[in-house]
């Protein structure tokens, strides 16, 4: 069965549904949803992607993210972090940010969440999307990917930068 994702505009409009294939093109602007997951130490969980993944093997992104299909974003978060590392905590959204360059990328809506102690010996991951998954500091992780930008999705940058630059109280507390 064919997977169909949201396709949106430049202004996060929808526009339609088209089968994930035709967004490799580059061509397609799509909705994407993150997740900051955090431990009760203010540390989040980072996945490295796995090396078969189209867009961004082998960086380093969010504790969950996913491509939004015909549902809300917050839909696709619940799903994905289900899927991904076999949990479902509460979790709220903390904003939008566009990664798109001459009308290819995603909208990205980051929404953050807290994990128990409980919750956090119950993680697991799927190969399939991720080699690893390590608890790094907030602010370790914001001067790595200022350091090292390319080992970092763009969407994990931009919003790492954001909340940083915005005030880490605003965000995560």
């Amino acid at each position: 069965m064919t997977e169909l994702i949201s396709e949106v505009d430049k202004d996060d409009n929808f526009l339609g549904l088209r089968p994930r294939e035709e967004f490799y093109s580059g061509n397609h602007i799509h909705r994407a949803s993150q997740l900051i997951l955090l431990d009760s130490e203010n540390r989040m969980l980072l996945q490295k992607r796995a090396p078969g993944k189209f867009w961004y093997p082998n960086l380093y992104t969010y504790s969950v993210s996913g491509t939004v299909a015909d549902e809300s974003y917050e839909t696709c978060i619940a799903r994905e972090m289900f899927e991904e590392i076999g949990i479902l905590v509460p979790f709220r959204k903390l904003f939008k940010i566009p990664c798109i360059l001459e009308n290819k990328g995603a909208y990205h809506t980051v929404f953050s969440g807290r994990c128990t102690e409980e919750n956090a010996i119950l993680i697991r991951y799927d190969p399939e999307e991720a080699v690893s998954v390590e608890w790094v500091g907030l602010e370790e992780l914001y001067r790595a990917v200022k350091i090292e930008p390319g080992s970092y999705t763009p969407s994990l940058r931009a919003g790492i930068i954001k909340i940083f630059e915005e005030g880490c109280e605003k965000y995560i507390l």
